[in-house]
């Protein structure tokens, strides 16, 4: 990331069919209030983390792959 962003990710299987793949993001201060996207939005404001791309919001409720699909 160009603020200097850091993103970590962990893939780990316990059998066949039972894996995560874990994935943290650490934002830099530079990043609040200008971040958007899959991870919320850094601003301290949950009510807006649900965001499709292109700024429709969508609420709790609705269906999340509308969300997800949304920066695909």
């Amino acid at each position: 990331m160009p603020s200097g962003t850091w993103i970590t990710a962990e893939h780990e299987c316990y059998e066949p069919g039972d894996c995560y793949l874990n994935i943290e993001v650490y934002p830099l201060a530079e990043d609040f209030d200008n971040s958007v996207g899959l991870c919320g939005n850094y601003n301290d404001d949950a009510t807006d983390d649900l965001t499709i791309k292109g700024s429709t919001r969508v609420d709790r409720g609705d269906e999340p792959i509308q969300f997800a699909t949304s920066y695909t």
